[in-house]
C-alpha cells in the first residue's frame, strides 16, 4: 500500500494537499482522481511513500487519510518541477497551494477543475509541458507581492527583497547545509548554544542527510499545519526515520 499527498482541485482552486492511501503508487506530478465529501474530484500527486513505514506516526497524530480507489493517472508534471515549487514555497512563505495557484493561468485552473481522463485535455498538458522554473520564479518573486514578515523598521518586506536578504545570509554561512540550519532553527525558535537544539547539534545530522531531503522534510511538515512544536517533532521523527535505512 502506498501513502499518496495529492492537491486536489475543486471550485477553481488548488486545496490545502492531503493524505490518500492507494493499493497503486502513482508518478508525482500526475493527475488523479481522489473522494472528496463522496464525490470524485481531480488531484495532483505531490508525494508518494510507502504506507506501512507511516502507520505509526499515522496513528500517533490521528491523520484523516482518504482513499484513492481509481487507478487511472496523468501525467502532467516533470517531478522536478514539482520539487522547485516545494522548495518556491519554503522560500516565500506561501503555501504550496497559493503557489500553484499563481502559476497556474485561471483557464488551465477551471481545465483542472473539469478534468476528465475521456478527454485529450492538450491545452492543459501543453501548459505544463512548456512551464519552467524561471517562469515559477517569475510568478512567486514579484515586487509587489509582499508577505506578511516585517523587518525591525516595522515596515512590510516584499518577497523579492525578502530573498535578496536570505541570499545575503547564506553567503555569510559556509555551506547550503550551514544555510539550512540556520533557516531550520530559527523556524522552530531554538536558542539552545550547547547540545539538543543548538547549531552543531543541527548540523552533525545535516551532514548525514542530503540537502533535498532536509528541505523535503522541512516543506512537508510546514504543510502538516500542526503547531510549531508538533512539526519539530515530526520533523525529527523524519530525520529519524531517513537515517534508519
Amino acid at each position: 500500500m502506498y501513502l499518496i499527498t495529492a492537491i486536489s482541485i475543486y471550485r477553481n482552486k488548488f486545496q490545502t494537499p492531503s493524505l490518500f492511501f492507494s493499493s497503486q503508487n502513482f508518478d508525482i506530478g500526475s493527475v488523479v482522481f481522489v473522494s472528496i465529501d463522496k464525490k470524485n474530484k481531480p488531484a495532483l500527486v505531490i508525494e508518494t511513500d510507502d504506507l506501512n513505514k507511516n502507520k505509526s506516526l499515522i496513528r500517533r497524530s490521528k491523520i484523516k487519510i482518504g482513499k484513492i480507489n481509481q487507478k487511472e493517472e496523468c501525467r502532467l508534471i516533470n517531478k522536478d518541477l514539482i520539487e522547485f515549487t516545494k522548495l518556491g514555497s519554503q522560500k516565500t512563505n506561501l503555501k504550496i497551494e497559493e503557489v500553484f495557484q499563481k502559476i497556474t493561468p485561471t483557464k488551465i485552473v477551471k481545465n483542472l477543475n473539469n478534468f476528465d481522463f475521456k478527454k485529450e485535455n492538450k491545452e492543459t498538458i501543453k501548459f505544463f509541458e512548456k512551464l519552467t522554473r524561471e517562469d515559477i520564479k517569475k510568478k512567486i518573486v514579484k515586487k509587489k507581492i509582499v508577505t506578511e514578515k516585517r523587518g525591525n523598521d516595522g515596515e512590510i518586506k516584499t518577497i523579492g527583497s525578502f530573498l535578496s536578504e536570505t541570499k545575503q545570509v547564506k553567503k555569510s554561512l559556509h555551506s547550503e547545509k550551514h544555510y539550512l540550519v540556520n533557516e531550520i532553527r530559527n523556524y522552530f525558535g531554538e536558542t539552545a548554544k550547547n547540545g539538543k537544539g543548538s547549531f552543531s547539534f543541527y548540523l552533525g545530522f545535516f551532514k548525514r542527510i542530503p540537502e533535498k531531503k532536509i528541505y523535503e522534510f522541512w516543506s512537508e511538515v510546514k504543510q502538516s499545519r500542526k503547531s510549531i512544536k508538533d512539526q519539530q517533532k515530526l520533523f525529527w521523527w523524519k530525520i529519524g526515520q531517513y537515517l534508519k535505512q
